[in-house]
Parts: C-alpha cells; structure tokens; sequence
C-alpha cells in the first residue's frame, strides 16, 4: 500500500482542523455588545502556530496588582527609600531610624485578571497578604483602587474588588475540562506593569506536591511563571482559564521551567464562595484517618492496598453521628473513589457544611453505606504531639524488638497519658525493627490487637503468639499516638 507523507506544515494545519480548536475573544465593548466571536490559531505560510490572536484577545482582562505593606527594622534615608520603593507615613521624618508614627511601607507586586463586568479580580492571597492598600493597573495603564473581597489561604486565593466599568474585558474559567500531560497552556502575568507576559508549554503533571494543609492538586507545567506572575491566568488554547499562577520550583530564584497553577475546579468555586460570603467554608466529618499500606491491608485481610483508613472517630461529630467507627476504610465519598487521605479530604472539603453525602465503607469484609451530615471544618484546629519521652525499665515482647509494660498513674504523667486512655506503654522500640516499621514509638499506648482491647503485657504476648499459631503474618495495631489514635501493621517475621 503506498504511504502518504506528511510533511510537518501539513500535519500542524490538518490537526488543528481537524480538532477545530477555537479560541475565546472578548469583548471591551459595552454590555449589549453581541457575542464573543470564535476564532482559530494562527497558521503561518510555513505551517508554524501562533498564538498571537490569543494573546491579544485575553491579555485586556490581566492587570498588574501593586500591594503597600509595612515592614519591619530601620529606615533608610529617604533617597534611599525612594529608590527601594519604601513609602513614608505622614509624621515620618528625615532620621535614619524614622522616628514617626507610622512604620515605613514596601511595595510588592503580582498579577491578576477580571472575571466579570462588576469588576471581580481573581489573585494569590499571598500577594495581597497583609496588604494595606492594593492598586490594580489596568493593560492600558489606567490605575483603580481595589478593595480585598475575600481570601482562603487554603487554596491561596483572593477576589479584589474595582469599580464596576462595562468597558472591563474579562475571562471566564473553564467548565469541566480534563487537562491531560501534554496539553499546551499559556501563562500570562501582568508584573510590573510591563502591559503583559505570556509564555507557552505544555502541563507536566498532574497532581503536583500539596503545600501543607492545601485542599488541592496543583497543575505542572512548564511554561515559565517569572517573579510577578502571581495570580495570572493559565489559559488553554480556547481561551479559558484552566488554572490560577501560583508557584515555581526555583532553587535558585529564577524560573527552571517548573510553575504550578490552581485548577480552575477548585478556583472556581472558591472564587464564587469569597464573593458571595468573603470566605470558603468546608465540609468535615470529624475523623483521623491513615493510608492502607501494603502491610496494613495484609493485617486487615485485604486483598490489595487502597481506600483510607479510620484511625479514630471523634465523639459528637458528623462522623461519629452517622455511625462510622475506628477500623472502617472508606473507599469512596458520594460516588467517587478515593484512595489517598489527601483525595478524601479534598473531596469532603468540596462540599458545603450541611451537605448530606453517602460515604462507602469496608467493615468486617463487607461494604456498606452511610449518609453522613457534613458539619464546618474548624480552621484553627490544632492537634496535640507528644515528644519523644526517656525509656523505663519494663518488660521485652520477643523478636519484635518492642519494650512494654503496664500503664500506672506515675507512667501516665511521666508519659503524658490521658485518664481516659487504657492499654500497654511501649518503653522502648529498636531502631529497623519490625515494632518501629509499624510506628510504634517510645510514649505509644497498645490499645487493641486485631480489634480486641489489650489489657497488659501478658495479654499483649498472648494475643501475638495466638496470631502467630494461626500462621499470621502480622497482626493489626491500634495505638494512642499523643492525641492521636492510628493504626499500624506489625509483623510477625522473625527478624
């Protein structure tokens, strides 16, 4: 059969025929303006692509955000301060330390972009964290002054607020889209005031590493995202914004082609949340959970790792009041599987507080289903750790390289155990034994074996050597952690 080929013009012009990709333009016209017409990417003579319609299409609704904050420590002399950007408060005068009223202010700047004609901005809340006042600086140079509507560090955005003007272009985000590795993206930032920034790539990665407490998977991609960029639109190539700028991997300061965006998912209806009330409440349950490891889901006689497991149901929580308990794994939250801790919690925190979900579960072997009543996630909660105390002088469990003993009143305050608590103290644990691969630690309380309570030493050895005589490979913990209760794999190979 003889082959066609297919020269690189042709396959470029063919393809995006093909996909009849189609970019957004908006409109700066009233709003009685018609529709925003379609458009496709350009398609040189020689067969390259441009963005450039694109670009000029979005790059009216993206502004520079400029932020005043105070800063600590001396102040400079005011040439000084001129060129660094500082600026003085109304009783400052010319001493070197600044001995008026007011602490000097440093200028910081990011991006953002309009979403609608009542002039909504979407930005970073570290770009205006602290802020004292915000400028935004429109693409024709126009300066307005913004009003903070609302911010979630959680997810590491914030909504400004300008003047309504019809005149505003604005973006939309985009609805459902499932961004693939691959897929190309354009980056485009307003630092500085440089009347825009655009770089191009393509998404890297999916799923990127969570900052601490984000309910988020960020997108990787590779367009660069420079210093400013902040809070800019990551847009596909028709036009919608399919991310929020957030972040880079920079050893060194610079951008190495590694940026993170906020899907616009998640931005989406954070942003909705912060103008309608000025703040993002979350769903909760009220438990501790932990990941099924390959050695837990052994102990717990499942046939493969995957689902989360709960370590500790608290009492008078949505939880608790639809009958969930300790030892439970869920598998999936309102028909959605989730196999990680970190999914189920974002899951659960996409719903509103009174949201009514079905939660599926795994209980002694079978699966079952809940409705839980979802109650508001306290922010400022904070669970308790316990240091790592001295060992005692107790008794040895075999091979397993575990110290234990039992719980009296001077050990409990020694070791900081709740009255409440009851079960076997782990004195000591042996660095690479199976006792410390299971997360036991110095400070622990056994608590149960296999779902049944442990009520001292002996009992514990019992409980081990029966499962060792049942040709157990290893037997599942339950332990007090601090204020924590998890659950651990211990295993009963010799070492």
């Amino acid at each position: 059969m003889k082959m066609m080929r297919i020269t690189n013009k042709n396959f470029i012009r063919n393809l995006l025929l093909a996909s009849a990709v189609s970019v957004l333009a908006f409109s700066a016209a009233p709003a009685n303006a018609q529709a925003p017409r379609l458009m496709a990417p350009n398609v040189a003579a020689d067969g390259t692509l441009s963005f450039a319609d694109l670009v000029e299409q979005v790059s009216p609704a993206v502004v520079s955000i400029r932020v005043e904050r105070e800063v600590e420590g001396p102040r400079l002399p005011s040439q000084f301060e001129e060129f660094f950007n500082f600026r003085r408060g109304p009783n400052d005068n010319d001493d070197f330390f600044g001995r008026g009223d007011e602490l000097p202010r440093a200028r910081a700047e990011g991006s953002g972009f309009f979403i609608d004609r009542e002039g909504h901005i979407v930005t970073n809340n570290h770009v205006v964290d602290e802020a004292l006042g915000v400028t935004v600086l429109l693409a024709d140079g126009q300066e307005l002054d913004a009003e903070i509507v609302g911010v979630d560090p959680l997810t590491d955005l914030a909504v400004l607020k300008v003047e309504a003007d019809q005149r505003h272009a604005y973006v939309e985000f985009a609805d459902d889209v499932k961004l693939r590795v691959g897929d190309f993206v354009l980056a485009v930032g307003n630092p500085y005031g440089l009347n825009g920034t655009v770089t191009s790539g393509i998404v890297s990665a999916i799923g990127g590493q969570n900052r601490e407490n984000q309910y988020l998977d960020f997108i990787q991609i590779d367009a660069p995202i420079n210093r400013g960029n902040s809070g800019g639109p990551t847009f596909d190539l028709k036009g919608r914004v399919v991310g929020v700028n957030t972040a880079i991997f920079s050893p060194n300061g610079g951008s190495v082609g590694i940026g993170f965006a906020i899907p616009a998912r998640v931005a989406k209806e954070t942003v909705r949340q912060l103008i309608a009330n000025g703040s993002v409440t979350r769903g909760w349950l009220g438990i501790q959970l932990q990941e099924v490891t390959t050695e837990l889901a052994a102990a717990l006689g499942l046939k493969s790792n995957g689902g989360v497991l709960v370590a500790e149901v608290i009492d008078g929580t949505p939880a608790s009041n639809a009958g969930l308990m300790s030892g439970d794994v869920i598998l999936g939250i309102a028909d959605n599987d989730v196999k990680t801790s970190n999914e189920l919690s974002r899951r659960v925190a996409s719903f509103p507080p009174g949201e009514k979900i079905k939660v599926k579960i795994l209980r002694d072997g079978k699966t079952r289903n809940l409705t839980v009543t979802l109650g508001k996630r306290d922010d400022d909660a904070v669970v308790a750790s316990l240091d790592d105390p001295a060992n005692d002088n107790d008794s040895v469990t075999d091979s397993l390289g575990l110290r234990v003993t039992e719980l009296t009143e001077t050990l409990r305050q020694q070791f900081r155990v709740p009255d409440d608590v009851d079960g076997v103290l782990v004195t000591g644990v042996r660095p690479g034994s199976a006792a410390q691969e299971a997360g036991l630690r110095s400070g622990a309380v056994i608590l149960e074996v296999d779902g049944a309570d442990v009520r001292d030493a002996e009992d514990l050895r019992n409980k081990i050597e029966n499962a060792r005589d049942d040709d157990k490979n290893a037997i599942l913990l339950r332990m007090q952690l601090g204020a924590n209760r998890q659950y651990g794999a211990l295993s009963l190979e010799d070492e």
